[in-house]
């Protein structure tokens, strides 16, 4: 199936690692250039190399600092002539008890999470707005439609994202730019493999018995970790022409894994 992504610009926060980086191999692997937004030079450069200085970009952002947001779009759009897709895939993971909670770390989250990809997205949109196939997707979590003990952060952030996904939309309608959002599942990347890591030395089991215990503790031990891929194909999809009928949805990437704590 042509995508027809070749020689689209797309946009990746958070792209030097994770879902973010299996996201931006697979625009790449369908023709697309890759402007790879991130905080960790080293992991960018290295994701840039990797993916092929001819179809990719890196470029240094934090997306809470919104000054530094403009300068970034710009660059990419100077640099590759057209933005074509934004993919708001930056966040951070975890979150102490509410009771526990500093405004803080509140205020951290939502600022990487949803005012980062608001921030972005109103930047990005005088280019979206010159494109044939503009595209917006925000990348959330199962965390926003069910309770998981110690991420309280990024459940409300990624619950902050499907909505914002929602209003972007609808606002966006007649600039026929489409705005969707995924929810993946327990994907095996970053801070899940750090957790499972801990979790092995902690309690002498293997890598895998650690893996597959976390999810039992989650009432999901009939289920597996997803992969970065599975969540990326989904995504470049909806970055695709065939995806042009798709505005304002949510999807869950999981594996069934939310359906199996409502039996």
């Amino acid at each position: 199936m042509d995508l027809n992504l070749q020689d689209r610009v797309v946009l990746v926060t958070g792209a030097n690692r994770g879902i973010g980086r299996a996201i931006a191999e697979a625009a790449v692997a369908e023709g697309a250039r890759v402007a790879v937004i991130g905080r960790d030079a080293a992991a960018g450069e290295e994701t840039v190399r990797a993916l092929g200085p001819e179809r990719a970009s890196w470029h240094l952002c934090d997306v809470s600092d919104e000054a530094r947001i403009g300068a970034t779009v710009a660059e990419v759009a100077d640099l590759h002539g057209r933005i074509d897709a934004v993919v708001n895939n930056a966040g951070r993971f975890g979150g102490s008890p509410l009771a526990q909670l500093t405004p803080e770390a509140l205020r951290e989250g939502l600022d990487t999470k949803v005012v980062g990809a608001m921030l972005v997205t109103q930047a990005a949109l005088p280019h979206l707005r010159r494109s044939d196939q503009a595209r917006v997707l925000n990348i959330s979590g199962i965390t926003a439609q069910r309770i998981m003990p110690g991420v309280a952060v990024t459940a409300i952030a990624n619950s902050g994202m499907v909505t914002l996904t929602a209003y972007l939309a609808r606002e966006l309608i007649d600039d026929r730019i489409n705005v969707n959002c995924l929810m993946p599942g327990y994907t095996l990347t970053g801070a899940w493999r750090a957790r499972a890591e801990a979790l092995a030395a902690a309690e002498g089991r293997s890598f895998d018995e650690a893996c597959q215990e976390i999810l039992r503790r989650q009432d999901m031990g009939h289920s597996r970790w997803g992969e970065a891929r599975e969540i990326a194909e989904v995504a470049v999809f909806l970055l695709s022409a065939q995806a042009g009928f798709v505005n304002g949805a949510s999807f869950r990437v999981d594996g069934g894994q939310f359906l199996a704590v409502q039996r």
